[in-house]
């Protein structure tokens, strides 16, 4: 992991090692294995009180600021706290040690990042996306917009039995609280969704935007921007359209809803999660030959 440790005033303060042991108020929990990493947060496999497992992630200082952090790290505590839904990370705790924050969070077998690779199964795509948006349907009905969603943060859970997606990741995550539109701190260029790139906003349709990129992968097993596409001329991509382009191409049912779903204007796309599973819904009757609007 990059940055083991953090400089401050007080000197270097370690990051957690396999094997460290962090206290709160609630008990100790023993930190595990690195799971994921990313540029404001590092997650960790860890064992909590009642030998349970978690997912704990730790905010990363980044060099930033002692109170920036504290900040992000009680804003996203704050909505994980308020929004309790089966397909949304739940969170269990929250506490801080020597000067670094943490959060207790459900554990999930996998995410699926790891199950991508090739295309999924009708029924399989179409049960991962009705989960999806019943989420979304419940934070947009709460005004909260997520605008970070992606593979790394729709986590799995029972994956053997019956597969429970659920989102978690509220670091860039708004409250509209009457605006239509906000300006997030997105850092993967490539879920960026046109009117950001264009115009500097986002909407509930963006979210709809980055789950159409979600369907994408999960319906050819190929990110909707190819990889060998360079980051400088992302914008270009996203701001012409090629996600959109590319899914009207592939021809089939789930492929017309996606392209509706990345259209390159928001006020062309579905309206709400709900309109997306109506046509879902259809095509999995294969009723479907192009989408409405």
């Amino acid at each position: 992991m990059q940055g083991a440790h953090w400089q401050t005033g007080s000197g270097l303060i370690p990051f957690p090692v396999p094997g460290t042991v962090l206290t709160s108020a609630r008990g100790a929990y023993t930190v595990g294995a690195l799971i994921g990493d990313g540029q404001y947060g590092s997650v960790y496999h860890c064992v909590g009180p009642f030998d349970q497992a978690y997912a704990l992630k730790m905010f990363r200082p980044a060099n930033r600021d002692y109170h920036e952090v504290k900040r992000e790290w009680v804003e996203e505590m704050r909505r994980l706290e308020s929004f309790r839904h089966p397909n949304i990370v739940y969170i269990h705790d929250a506490f801080e040690v020597n000067h670094l924050f943490y959060i207790a969070l459900e554990y999930c077998e996998t995410n699926l990042r790891r199950m991508c690779g090739q295309a999924f199964p009708h029924e399989t795509l179409l049960e991962f996306a009705r989960q999806l948006l019943v989420a979304l349907a419940y934070l947009h009905d709460n005004g909260l917009v997520h605008s970070d969603l992606h593979p790394g943060n729709v986590m799995v859970a029972q994956v053997t039995t019956r597969p429970i997606v659920k989102i978690t990741d509220f670091g860039v995550a708004h409250q509209l609280e009457g605006q239509h539109w906000f300006r997030p701190q997105v850092a993967n260029p490539k879920i960026l969704a046109p009117e950001l790139i264009t115009m500097g906003y986002t909407t509930r349709q963006s979210d709809l935007y980055q789950l159409g990129l979600i369907m994408f992968l999960m319906h050819t097993g190929q990110p909707a921007i190819p990889e060998n596409v360079p980051q400088q001329e992302l914008p270009r991509v996203i701001a012409e359209g090629w996600p959109r382009q590319r899914a009207e191409q592939l021809g089939t049912p789930v492929g017309n809803v996606i392209a509706k779903l990345l259209r390159r204007r928001d006020a062309y796309r579905y309206q709400s999660a709900r309109e997306v599973w109506d046509d879902l819904r259809a095509s999995r009757l294969g009723l479907l030959g192009t989408t409405r609007g």
